[in-house]
Order: C-alpha cells, then structure tokens, then sequence
C-alpha cells in the first residue's frame, strides 16, 4: 500500500472509525512542547489572544458584578459626605445673613449715591445704574457720571446759543470804548438806546 492508497482509505468511512482515530492520535500525541511551538507560530498567538481576551472579559464582568458598585458608594460617600440636617440649616441660615447683608450694603450705596448726586445736581432717577460693589467704585462712578453729564450738558447749551443767540447790530457803535468817550458823546450814545 503506497502513500496515496494510505490517504484515501483514512478519508474513507472505514478509516475514519474511532478505532483507526485513536492509533493515529497515539503516533503523534499532544505534548506541551508541541503546544509551545504552536503557539509561537501567528496562528497560534492569534488564538491565545482571543481565548485570554474571552477569559478575561468574564473575570472583568465577575468583577464589575461583586465589586464596583460598593467601591463607588465608598468613594463617593469619602468625597462627598452626607451632611447632617443641623449643617444644612446652618448653611441655609448662613446664605439667608449674606443676602440681608449684601441688600443692607447695596441700600446703603444706593442712598450715599443719592445724596452724592443731589449735591451735584445730578438726575436722581439714574443713580441706581451706578452704584457699584463698593463705596470706591460708586464713587468712580458717578463722577464719571457727573463728567460725561456735564460735559454733554455744557455741547447742547453751546448749541442753542449758537443757534439762538444774540447777535449785536452791526456798525452801531463808533468803535470806541466807554472810558474813550467824552461826556457829551456818552449822553448821546445812551440816548440813542
């Protein structure tokens, strides 16, 4: 029997019964060091890599399951301690006082701008919009209040005057002045008036 006949009878149904199997099997049994060299070809790498992928994805869910929910809880409550209901209401208590305290000092601003402004003589009615975190700054404030309303005050009475101003008639006068003119031409002048 040559190589050729050997193979086809082992693929045949008669070769391929339990019997012919495990004699086969027994010529070239698995050794570790048979293992071992499979498993430096890339074929074999590539399967250890998935059956230690496999196995350590379990171990990770297993994990997950019994441990990380109770070591959450642990390191939330360490960062974030409840509180007792006695310290809640002292803060509520404590952010109440700094409001009262933050309107009292804004009321206090608001009346020092008022009377600040009344002396200048500013318009009342815009002192709100100036009153700033502290007295410095209200004060800053409304001085550049004061300067930017003056100034605009003094630009709209400029032009008016321009507008509606007195203009003296032309060539009424002799070209002199007061202390130029003799007694006679003064009493003239003062009765063509």
């Amino acid at each position: 029997m040559n190589l050729a006949e050997l193979k086809a009878f082992l693929e045949s149904p008669e070769g391929k019964t339990s019997e012919i199997t495990a004699y086969l099997q027994g010529l070239n049994p698995i050794t570790v060091a048979r293992v071992q060299s499979f498993m430096e070809t890339p074929e074999g790498k590539s399967w250890l890599d998935s059956v230690k992928d496999k196995h350590l994805q379990k171990g990770l869910e297993t994990w997950k399951t019994n441990n990380l929910e109770a070591l959450l809880e642990t390191e939330i409550k360490k960062r974030f301690p409840e509180k007792d209901p006695k310290d809640l209401e002292m803060e509520k208590l404590r952010h109440e006082i700094e409001q009262m305290k933050s309107a009292k000092d804004k009321e206090a601003l608001t009346n020092k701008a008022i009377k600040l402004a009344g002396d200048k003589g500013l318009p009342l009615d815009l002192v709100s919009f100036f009153v700033g975190a502290d007295e410095n700054s209200t004060t800053s404030n409304l001085k550049t209040f004061e300067d930017t309303y003056n100034s605009s005050v003094q630009h709209a009475l400029e032009a008016r005057l321009k507008t509606d101003g007195y203009t003296p008639p032309a060539g009424g006068g002799s070209g002199k002045s007061l202390e130029d003119l003799s007694m006679d031409e003064y009493i003239k002048a003062r009765n063509k008036d």
